[in-house]
């Protein structure tokens, strides 16, 4: 494990881009000798080499040497695993990925099995860029469903069959180094925070929406989590005037007007709920059928359009309550033109609300297997909390 001293001189490299060891003591507030010291630890660690020499500000004749980032001595392993994919992807340290494999998705699969089949896969992507186990520091796996307060083990994933599932603890058993586990909203809104184009990002409200919607908070830096993260759940906030039976027993949930299912059920394509129960499988793969369609028909593009609009008036109440700098949608439904419009519309100014919402709202588009490579780095090696 990299030391908190070691992970802020490796984060401020990664963020600022080479400089020589002075003017990395003097960004990260520590002693120059110790610098010293802790970068020619990372050089012989092959985390860091050096650059040009470059002549001193302030210190006429005085050579300095530049440091960079080793992006290719040290790997990381990112894991997606929801109902649409089961992915795995090899990043370097910076987060580029260099390879990928998908793993066939099947209904309830065994967990243990599916988790065998995908450290296959990561040991086979690795062999394809060259890059032995040893070299990987650590894995990320960004998971659908609820995930434990320690980042070890699934709870519960309705939509994949996955009950208290030890994920960490078999995956490193077949792999090796460290693992972390993150649900899919939060893995995608604290990697966008520290990586991505949110980078510098202090307080952001990811929305995902696919069969249903979940939801992920920032609030200064560090992801909110709530004491029963079904009751939290974005999917099941409740909406005025609303009494459809959601598939978790409640009436009135969001879920059954904003979310993928509620466009499957205005559509016909799927059975109202009369008790509560998991999704359909085949449910999934019916969504993704109608959104390949959704630009060529307009009934489809309406009612996704409605229900973006109905998403929106709930992000209102979010807002009032969270006030994040932006707002975030990520997966199949809201990656829809015709659903993100409804969104735009019910945000903007009007007789109810002349306001609106004044901040960001963006679309992200990373996968999750980037994601979850992200999220490794950001456990193992870079500073959880990073401001650009």
């Amino acid at each position: 494990m990299l030391t908190l001293q070691i992970r802020r001189l490796l984060t401020e490299l990664l963020l600022r881009g080479p400089m020589p060891r002075s003017q990395l003591a003097a960004n990260v507030g520590i002693n120059p000798s110790t610098v010293t010291r802790l970068t020619q630890q990372l050089i012989d660690a092959r985390y860091l080499r050096e650059g040009e020499a470059l002549i001193e500000k302030r210190q006429p004749g005085r050579r300095a040497i530049e440091l960079h980032l080793c992006a290719d001595e040290h790997f990381v392993i990112g894991i997606a695993i929801n109902a649409y994919q089961q992915t795995v992807a090899v990043a370097n340290l910076t987060g580029t990925v260099l390879a990928r494999r998908g793993v066939s998705r099947s209904w309830s699969p065994d967990p243990r099995a599916s988790l065998s089949a995908l450290a296959t896969a990561a040991r086979e992507a690795l062999s394809e860029c060259g890059i032995a186990l040893d070299q990987v520091v650590a894995t990320g796996v960004a998971c659908a469903g609820q995930v434990d307060p320690t980042g070890r083990r699934v709870e519960s994933s309705p939509d994949i069959g996955w009950f208290q599932i030890p994920v960490a603890e078999w995956l490193e058993a077949s792999l090796g180094p460290p693992v972390f586990v993150e649900t899919m909203q939060n893995a995608l809104n604290s990697t966008e925070c520290a990586f991505g184009a949110a980078a510098g990002t202090r307080s952001s409200l990811l929305v995902s929406v696919a069969l249903g919607i979940g939801s992920s908070l920032i609030v200064d830096g560090k992801v909110v989590r709530a004491r029963s993260q079904t009751l939290a759940s974005m999917g099941h906030m409740p909406v005025a005037g609303v009494e459809a039976l959601c598939n978790c027993g409640r009436r009135g949930c969001l879920n059954t007007v904003a979310s993928g299912y509620a466009v499957l059920r205005r559509l016909g394509s799927a059975e109202g709920y009369e008790r509560p129960q998991q999704h359909s499988p085949a449910l999934a793969s019916r969504l993704f059928e109608v959104l390949a369609c959704a630009a060529s028909d307009s009934t489809i593009a309406y009612e996704l359009e409605r229900a973006g609009e109905q998403l929106g008036e709930a992000l209102k109440s979010s807002i009032v309550i969270a006030s994040p700098e932006r707002i975030a949608l990520s997966g199949p439904v809201a990656q829809m033109e015709s659903y993100q419009q409804g969104v735009r519309q019910a945000l903007s100014p009007n007789e109810r609300d002349p306001f609106g919402w004044d901040g960001e709202l963006t679309v992200v588009s990373t996968r999750l297997e980037d994601a979850a490579a992200r999220l490794a780095l950001h456990r193992q090696v870079f500073l959880a909390e990073m401001q650009a």
